[in-house]
């Protein structure tokens, strides 16, 4: 199918008036699809990017023009039922997927850039053309950044001076940044975090998390933590079904790493992400390359110092965001394109799972290469139909 009309996209009447109301709006390139004409002006960013990741899903085995092939896999050594593989085979589309996964990392309005070694938080203000930007001292020396996460919003930034920056490295050091202070570096040992893990800030519990090696226990902070203090842990008791057992066995050979989100309204759950290795041919040389198997999904009930998880297939209109940068959930009806109870995931490759079907699609380029980045930032922002 060539062509996309606003009527299947955006089927309540409020939603196309919702984007209408943009000047500048811009779905995908015209080199890409044909779209159905609407009376706006295009900008270079795209204002919907997962319009374009929808699209990319549902071609049912290969687009018309060629550039897009759809191929399945079945299930093996622990994989998903089912795997599929999607082959860009147009340069300008791999980097419009890429843009579309990797412009950037947006939370409650705020956004993060790197400069040299030093951090921006960049406000998103409707109000104003350009967005107001909070430049932070620089990092220590040789700081590689592997996840953001802020105790604010972008209200608390413009009002006041209580918020907190927590900032991970690729390893396993901390550090947080506070108005009228230094970074604070945080003396960590590695059986505190796991390394690839990401840093996130719980608004209801008004503490930074960070899921430990093993993903039994919760590394935590809460937002007046000194240089000297030592983080608390907190217990994660799991309860997984025993028909998921023997699913579980296959993954033993995979890697993993743990989540931990928390969705808007304060729900709870722990992700765990596997990993297998596969050997490919590269430019006639074979190469070693990681990728994602499976993920599976626990939501959280909490007691007065453990949180109970439950294994779960159904987090219902959810999507679950997980990379570089703080791991983050929302509702898949606020924001056009996204699918909802589906994991998007971005690193060593890029990919969306569906944990209804447990299906995880992988987006490959014409040279049968993962399609992948493994710099910083990782997430565009969300643009939610109701702001």
């Amino acid at each position: 199918m060539s062509q996309i009309s606003f009527n299947r996209l955006f089927k309540p009447s409020s939603v196309c008036k919702s984007l209408l109301r943009h000047k500048n709006v811009r779905l995908f390139s015209s080199t890409t699809y044909t779209l159905t004409p609407v009376d706006c002006s295009f900008s270079s960013t795209p204002i919907y990017p997962f319009l374009l990741i929808d699209y990319v899903l549902n071609i049912p085995k290969y687009s018309p023009d060629g550039r897009v092939i759809r191929t399945y896999e079945s299930g093996e050594y622990g994989l998903p039922a089912s795997n599929v593989s999607i082959l860009l085979r147009d340069k300008k589309l791999v980097e419009e997927v890429r843009h579309a996964m990797t412009v950037g990392f947006s939370h409650h309005g705020l956004r993060f850039k790197l400069s040299k070694n030093s951090l921006d938080i960049l406000i998103d203000d409707q109000k104003k053309s350009t967005p107001a930007c909070v430049h932070l001292p620089p990092l220590p020396t040789g700081f590689r950044i592997q996840s953001v996460a802020m105790a604010s919003s972008s209200s608390d930034l413009n009002n006041s001076e209580d918020w907190v920056v927590g900032v991970k490295s690729w390893g396993s050091q901390l550090s947080l940044f506070r108005p009228g202070h230094q970074w604070i570096n945080i003396k960590t040992s590695p059986e505190f975090m796991n390394p690839f893990s990401s840093l996130m800030y719980s608004k209801k519990d008004q503490r930074f998390y960070i899921p430990a090696p093993g993903g039994d226990y919760l590394c935590s902070l809460d937002l007046y933590f000194r240089e000297d203090d030592q983080p608390e842990f907190i217990l994660i008791a799991e309860n997984i079904p025993d028909a998921v057992l023997p699913e579980l066995a296959l993954l033993n050979s995979c890697s993993r790493t743990d989540h931990w989100v928390e969705s808007p309204s304060g729900e709870q759950f722990l992700v765990k992400w596997y990993g297998h290795n596969i050997m490919r041919n590269h430019n006639k040389v074979e190469t070693l390359m990681h990728m994602a198997s499976k993920f599976m999904v626990f939501r959280a009930e909490e007691s007065w110092d453990e949180k109970f998880v439950y294994y779960t297939e159904e987090i219902g209109d959810l999507c679950i965001f997980l990379g570089h940068s703080e791991a983050f959930c929302i509702p898949a009806s606020s924001c056009p394109g996204l699918k909802p109870n589906c994991i998007y995931f971005v690193g060593y490759n890029f990919g969306v799972y569906d944990l209804t079907t447990k299906t995880c699609t992988t987006f490959y380029t014409e040279d049968d290469v993962p399609l992948r980045n493994l710099e910083f930032p990782y997430w565009p922002p969300p643009v939610s139909l109701h702001s």
